[in-house]
């Protein structure tokens, strides 16, 4: 220890050389990731997203879907695309599109169950049987889309097709027949260099054999992720069988260079020769890719335009064409340095990109060993010469260093395509400046006596003016400046009682803790300190089922949790974000719910200053909204870590229960209760305020047979926060909602209309209308697919109630209810229409009796 004191700095400095040595050695993933986003700011440099491309990109995309019909199309419309493409001439064309199975053709089987009755009952061997058998096969020609999309590949005569390679138990494709076929697809000139390698596989997923034997070549579409999920390498070659086969981007390439497969030329582990173009590749195969652009880089066709003939023939004129989808529920998009929702389409596009204009990016051999001796050089600067500079001088070597080491890397990386790793040396030297140079005046620096011009009673005085204030840690540090004797430790004591109603555990914990060391044992303070201790843990770990707020009260009850000015009593339950308690108003006696929010503890602060503006504000607005069938806000606040509203406390349940077979609710009600509910949203829909979560667990059915729409305001904070699912981006419940909320669009209040159809079908049918096993086909089917008519789950629904459920449910918002008033207006016809026929059914059976 008296060493360390003695040479501080120099001990400091060496242990994290050494540190950093092992972790260059051993490499952590954390590390390694942070290598990898330097790599995505550099890549940024390398694009070229303005330039001239001899590619092109047919999209089947959303607006073709809306046009051509749902996916999967007839491969007759693939089979007409191609034929419009190659009719202008193009040197490859790609489709980027995997059938590997034959399609399902109700027409073709019907024809051959035909052609099996006439067989079988003799019909086929008289001469008006032969003739219709005739007509038959020219009609099984007509509807074999699967051999005119082989037609239009074989006469196209440039068409590469993708297969998938299966490096695990997946089921694939069985190879046994097409191996002759498979082969004449392999690359046969291979050289394997020392310690080279490639991927391996085990199965594979190919085209039906039809298409596999009409293309003019395979390629494998199988992706390289690394360790963040990004894709930034295309793996060249695959091994399967003791074969080598080429990329789908690869093949791509050399068709579009009029490379035959029998002359490309592969070295395995360093690079692959394509005539007179050599692709660098690494050792295990993998060709890093240079990113022309993000999305919309490359010129490209809706694939409507091209079948129905508005591109023109010119478009495709030796270039190098790929079709592929980027409709939103066919694709899977791709994270990669430049997009983070990229198609697979225009990943392909980029390696091929970088193949033609020789784009290369290589780690030379010397890369370890310079970051070895990177570590060792940055080492000697912390240990040895930043100790010995002056604050301000430190501190420009320092800068100095990082904009020399950032900047000649990036320099190498953008001038010659040389990736040299560097994030091992640049956090030496990040962490080694501020450990070193905080231990240089620590130990150095002389403490100075700090003149105490204030008495012992005037920080006594000034400490509980502002404990009185509730400016708690400016208190302590007042109450600090006091010797601690008995009277002393009753108001420490107090101070800490404080902050546990604050729940400040760890400061209370402190307060605790100062009490015993400068005054010893006093009342139950050490008790106390080792509960706070241990709510302190469980607030920062996020673990245990104990609640944070009521669970420091002391053991006497003599500290009630508050929240600003409000009493907390009791928990009523959780939500996604926060907890909901019953608390009380002290000031008018007035009993409310409270619910907390904690915002997620990974997002920067400027987030977190941002988040909390928007719930005020929304609070500020829902606030405002006073009607019978909303729950009414009083107050909005904020406390340490937690922002809460405070609101009216309502006795009864949600709807929620309500909603499966069994356990509906009489009709005629459920119908009143939507009237009642529609009703509220026109008038919050009128001040401008949009709900985005309507769903029965945000309708609470009070005791006394009113219904209350919750929540508003909140549901918008809610699908802002990070501590909902990543995935989407489209937050919000599924089940209920919208074509347009799904679609990422602004929405309004027809949004929430659409909820209110989905909300009745539930309540009327037990059932709801959209229900998938994913997300992914859920969103598909509520944007495309329309519902079941209500009345086939309950034929007692009446047919006008049907149709406000069905109205409700238009896809298309500008078709659907356009305002809550006239959804209300329609649901109370319908109320009094059911009371009339309820009464005139009355009467019926008085006068039958």
């Amino acid at each position: 220890m008296n060493i360390f004191k003695k040479y501080p700095t120099i001990i400091s400095g060496a242990g994290i050389t050494l540190l950093f040595l092992l972790l260059g050695l051993v490499h952590l993933e954390v590390i390694d990731s942070l290598e990898l986003k330097l790599y995505d700011l550099r890549m940024h440099l390398l694009s070229d997203q303005d330039s001239p491309s001899e590619i092109v990109l047919v999209n089947i995309d959303d607006y073709s879907i809306e046009n051509l019909g749902r996916w999967p199309w007839p491969r007759s419309h693939i089979a007409k695309g191609i034929e419009s493409i190659n009719a202008g001439n193009p040197k490859a064309i790609g489709l980027n599109i995997i059938f590997s199975e034959p399609e399902e053709n109700t027409g073709l089987i019907a024809l051959k169950r035909v052609e099996e009755i006439l067989e079988e009952s003799g019909l086929a061997k008289t001469e008006n049987g032969k003739n219709v058998i005739k007509e038959m096969d020219k009609l099984y020609l007509a509807l074999d889309n699967d051999s005119l999309l082989a037609d239009s590949i074989k006469a196209a005569g440039n068409v590469i097709l993708p297969m998938a390679m299966l490096e695990s138990d997946i089921e694939g494709v069985d190879t046994g027949e097409a191996d002759d076929s498979l082969l004449s697809m392999s690359i046969t000139n291979m050289k394997i260099l020392e310690n080279s390698s490639s991927p391996q596989a085990t199965n594979l997923l190919l085209p039906i054999k039809p298409l596999m034997l009409a293309a003019n070549g395979l390629g494998h579409l199988t992706l390289a992720y690394d360790m963040d999920g990004k894709v930034r390498m295309e793996k060249t070659i695959y091994e399967f069988r003791e074969q080598f086969y080429p990329s789908y981007a690869l093949r791509l390439t050399a068709a579009y260079l009029n490379v035959p497969l029998e002359e490309i030329s592969v070295e395995l582990g360093s690079s692959i020769q394509l005539g007179s173009r050599r692709v660098s590749t690494t050792l295990d195969s993998d060709f890093p890719v240079t990113f022309k652009g993000s999305s919309g880089a490359f010129r490209s066709y809706s694939f409507f335009d091209v079948y129905t003939g508005k591109i023109p023939e010119s478009a495709f004129k030796n270039k190098l064409v790929l079709i592929g989808p980027s409709a939103l529920g066919l694709i899977n998009p791709l994270n990669t340095p430049l997009e983070p929702n990229m198609p697979l389409g225009e990943l392909s596009a980029n390696v091929i990109w970088s193949m033609l204009n020789n784009k290369t990016i290589n780690s030379p051999a010397w890369d370890q060993a310079f970051e070895l001796l990177l570590i060792l050089l940055v080492g000697l600067i912390i240990t040895i010469v930043l100790p010995r500079l002056k604050a301000r001088l430190s501190a420009l070597v320092f800068f100095g260093l990082m904009v020399l080491f950032l900047g000649g890397t990036t320099y190498a990386f953008a001038a010659n395509g040389l990736w040299i790793h560097t994030a091992y040396p640049l956090l030496e030297l990040i962490f080694g400046y501020f450990v070193v140079i905080s231990l240089k005046y620590f130990f150095t620096e002389t403490d100075k006596e700090k003149v105490e011009g204030e008495s012992a009673e005037t920080n006594r005085m000034l400490g509980l003016s502002f404990q009185g204030q509730g400016m708690l840690d400016m208190a302590f540090d007042k109450f600090r400046k006091c010797p601690v004797d008995q009277g002393m430790q009753e108001v420490l004591y107090n101070l800490a009682l404080d902050y546990e109603r604050k729940r400040q555990f760890n400061k209370a914990a402190s307060v605790y803790e100062y009490i015993e060391k400068h005054g010893g044992e006093f009342k139950d303070a050490d008790d106390r300190k080792k509960k706070m201790v241990q709510l302190g843990d469980t607030v920062i770990m996020g673990t245990g089922g104990a609640d944070p707020l009521l669970s420091n009260i002391g053991g006497d009850g003599d500290t009630k949790p508050t929240l600003g000015r409000y009493e907390i009593i009791k928990q009523l339950g959780k939500g996604a974000m926060g907890i909901v308690y019953l608390g009380k108003d002290p000031r008018i006696n007035r009993t409310t719910a409270i619910k907390t929010f904690r915002f997620a503890d990974e997002l920067e602060s400027d987030e977190i200053a941002e988040m909390k503006k928007m719930f005020f504000l929304e609070a500020e607005s829902a606030g405002t909204l006073s009607h019978p069938n909303i729950v009414t806000i009083y107050d909005a606040g904020e406390e340490e870590d937690l922002a809460y509203i405070a609101m009216e406390y309502l006795v009864g349940n949600d709807l929620k229960g309500n909603t499966k077979k069994g356990s509906l609710l009489p009709m005629r009600k459920v119908v009143g209760y939507m009237a009642d509910l529609a009703d509220a949203l026109d008038y919050a829909h009128r001040q401008g305020i949009i709900h985005r979560d309507i769903k029965p667990a945000n309708i609470m059915l009070l005791d006394n047979g009113v219904v209350k729409i919750t929540d508003f305001g909140i549901a918008r904070i809610t699908s802002s926060s990070k501590t909902q699912t990543q995935t989407g981006i489209v937050k919000g419940t599924p089940f209920y909602m919208s074509p347009e909320q799904i679609s990422g669009e602004k929405v309004d209040g027809r949004s929430d209309l659409f909820a209110m159809g989905v909300v009745m079908y539930q309540l009327f049918t037990g059932e709801v209308p959209f229900r998938a096993e994913n997300f992914a086909t859920l969103m598909h089917k509520i944007i495309n697919e329309p519902h079941i008519d209500p009345r086939k789950h309950n034929p007692d629904i009446p047919k006008p109630l049907a149709q406000i459920i069905n109205f409700a449910l238009v896809k298309d918002k500008t078709k659907r209810y356009q305002k809550a008033s006239q959804m209300a207006d329609h649901l109370n016809k319908v109320l009094r229409w059911m009371d009339k026929t309820a009464n005139g059914t009355q009467t019926a059976e008085r006068s039958s009796s």
